[in-house]
């Protein structure tokens, strides 16, 4: 069975649509987890409608805490979760009939080439497109796509993975636990789970329509164009950033670095030497352990802010 895990906050004006194309999916066996995030609109009643509607195939998850931001309630979900394997969807978006059937079929020949124990995340493409559905002609971060050369010191400074675009199996998402606060996003933490101690899999087809609106909680962005490299980097958050970047990489040293293999705890205990380094040893060890950004101008910020 697949869980797909549906994070929402104030979502009424996508959340049919999502809802729909995930009951509409060609692969059957799937149970629907919702949890709202402490919505105002009319997002609690839609669920609520949905749930009613279509009772075997979707449930709501219980609020427990507080609004947990987009961490974490898909981590919340996370933990709900029980089924072999796990998907995350947006609230926003809409699924094509065949995406969780055709990214199972992936994780499916994943498993039978490195066993079911193996931690295995796999990911997609997607159509990125406007609030009405109609693509738009965005490079849909084809620079950030994994490639056996991104591993796991590139995943310390850069997030590959789109999380509605993954699928991961038990293996991964019950060992890949942490509290919100130590991880920057879900996705990213599985993705470095993934890459240190087990498998990354890039599904090479575009199997969702990625919508782009004004008021999303998280989206895509044209990450060539000049206006967007400039803004980002004159913006004092990409500065703060690599701080951000260690946290993370401390945090995951804390829960896995005893079980770290050893080429994989190397490179993580180097990466978090870095900071007590003077500028001039920050920059070498960028270098010398490769950890770099996807591009020309996501590198060049690295070193302007090392």
């Amino acid at each position: 069975m697949i869980d797909i895990l549906v994070a929402t906050y104030n979502g009424e004006r996508y959340l049919g649509a999502q809802l729909d194309s995930l009951i509409d999916q060609t692969e059957k066996d799937i149970r629907i987890l919702i949890r709202d995030d402490g919505s105002t609109d009319r997002t609690p009643e839609m669920i609520a409608d949905y749930a009613r509607r279509y009772s075997e195939k979707i449930e709501a998850v219980s609020v427990s805490a507080a609004a947990r931001g987009p961490v974490g309630n898909f981590m919340a979900l996370t933990r709900a979760a029980s089924a072999d394997y796990v998907m995350y969807c947006d609230q926003d978006d809409v699924w094509y009939p065949e995406k969780a059937e055709k990214t199972r079929k992936a994780m499916a020949e994943a498993e039978q080439r490195w066993g079911s124990q193996t931690p295995i995340l796999i990911y997609s493409n997607y159509e990125t497109v406007d609030k009405d559905l109609t693509p738009l002609p965005v490079d849909e971060r084809k620079n950030q796509v994994y490639r056996p050369h991104l591993a796991f010191n590139r995943l310390l400074v850069q997030n590959y993975v789109t999380g509605c675009t993954m699928m991961v199996n038990r293996a991964l998402y019950q060992k890949a636990t942490a509290t919100d606060a130590e991880i920057l996003m879900h996705d990213w933490w599985f993705a470095l789970y993934a890459s240190a101690f087990g498998k990354i899999v890039h599904l090479d087809e575009k199997l969702m329509a990625y919508r782009q609106h004004c008021d999303q909680c998280v989206g895509a962005t044209d990450v060539k164009s000049f206006n967007y490299r400039l803004t980002k980097f004159k913006d004092p958050a990409t500065r703060d950033k690599k701080n951000d970047y260690y946290r993370q990489a401390q945090a995951f040293k804390a829960h896995y670095g005893r079980d770290l293999p050893a080429d994989q705890a190397q490179i993580l205990n180097y990466f978090l030497a870095i900071p007590a380094k003077n500028k001039w040893g920050r920059m070498a060890a960028l270098i010398r352990g490769k950890y770099f950004k996807s591009d020309f101008f996501r590198i060049l910020g690295q070193f302007y802010y090392i």
